[in-house]
């Protein structure tokens, strides 16, 4: 599990880096070289960021940690 500062510092200092943004039943999370992204305030256990759409986990990517490159979308709703 990785904070959203480390995570876009591991955006900005290796480009080749491609976050996969994972569709699981009923939300979305976002992973960095298979670790996802944890929440501002840390959970007890710790679980990743959960988002309620696809629009939110993109515009998540974009903005708040500054992503340019591609980014890939897995959905596994069974």
């Amino acid at each position: 599990m990785i904070t959203a500062p480390i995570a876009k510092a591991l955006l900005e200092h290796d480009p080749k880096l491609i976050p996969v943004i994972l569709g699981c039943l009923n939300h979305f999370e976002i992973a960095i070289d298979d670790k996802p992204i944890a929440p501002q305030r840390m959970t007890t256990p710790p679980q990743a960021r959960k988002f309620k759409t696809l629009a939110a986990a993109y515009s998540y990517l974009r903005k708040f940690l500054e992503h340019k490159g591609d980014i890939l979308i897995k959905v596994d709703f069974l």
